[in-house]
């Protein structure tokens, strides 16, 4: 346990510390969270602080810190289930449905009224701002992002990752692992709202040298788009896709709903 967890509040309104404090690591996260360990553990978890609180009428709220090992990850963290409305706490944040979740350097936190109504809403919200208070180390976004394009982009839609099955969760690409992603390999996912239906969705993938990112984008086009042009091609639902190298940086556009589109996002990207 670290000094900023230890200067967090045994009590906060109404709702008093429940039994003692628990942490977890990598071996044993799967028995606190079965199921959703994996997501932890694709951004290089490394350690997490969990505290209950009990309320009234066997209302509780839950704690947990999770340490990413960098600000990046806990970034990518956060983003990959953003959906709420941002709650100004922490360096990025939501709340809705009685959860508050939100990053802060390395540091990932999310906080649960479970069943303890209103009251306990306020009760996590100002225990959000005091734990955030308590975690004084800050850290910046991915430097990927400074290459999105921002004419049109959806914030709430950028996804930051390294693993091929946080690709999957939000946009199926293969079966496979057709780009090579792994540990090594950043990712960034971002929607481009066309209509209230349809979106325009750009993939950047950073690979560690240019021999891996060319053999990714060779192995994308053999697969995913044998008919490409220029790495150019109409796909069956009549949406357009296009993908481009740049040394050790792969850009690929999805969904683009002409060809003029796809061509004009690609070169719209910051290298």
């Amino acid at each position: 346990m670290q000094a900023e967890e230890l200067s967090i509040p045994m009590q906060i309104r109404e709702w008093q510390a429940d039994g003692k404090d628990q942490v977890f690591d990598s071996e044993t996260l799967f028995k606190y969270i079965d199921g959703g360990a994996e997501l932890y553990l694709a951004y290089g978890f490394r350690q997490a602080f969990s505290r209950k609180y009990a309320g009234p009428g066997n209302s509780a709220i839950v704690l947990d810190i999770y340490d990413m090992g960098t600000a990046a990850d806990a970034f990518g963290v956060f983003t990959s289930e953003r959906e709420d409305e941002d709650a100004h706490i922490g360096q990025g944040s939501e709340f809705g449905g009685g959860l508050l979740r939100f990053w802060k350097g390395c540091k990932f936190v999310t906080i649960l009224n479970d069943a303890g109504g209103e009251s306990a809403d306020q009760a996590v919200i100002e225990l959000g701002r005091t734990v955030d208070q308590a975690l004084p180390a800050t850290g910046p976004e991915p430097d990927l992002l400074k290459c999105l394009p921002q004419q049109g982009l959806d914030k709430k839609k950028i996804r930051f990752f390294h693993q091929p099955l946080l690709l999957d969760k939000h946009y199926f690409v293969a079966q496979e692992n057709v780009l090579g992603l792994g540990a090594e390999t950043d990712c960034v996912l971002a929607e481009y709202p066309i209509n209230k239906d349809d979106s325009l969705v750009l993939l950047l993938v950073r690979y560690e040298n240019p021999t891996r990112a060319k053999a990714a984008y060779e192995h994308f086009i053999e697969i995913y788009m044998p008919e490409a042009k220029a790495g150019l091609a109409r796909m069956e639902n009549n949406q357009w896709t296009m993908a481009a190298l740049d040394r050790n940086l792969l850009t690929i556009v999805f969904e683009a709903p002409d060809e003029q589109r796809a061509i004009d996002m690609q070169k719209a990207v910051k290298k």
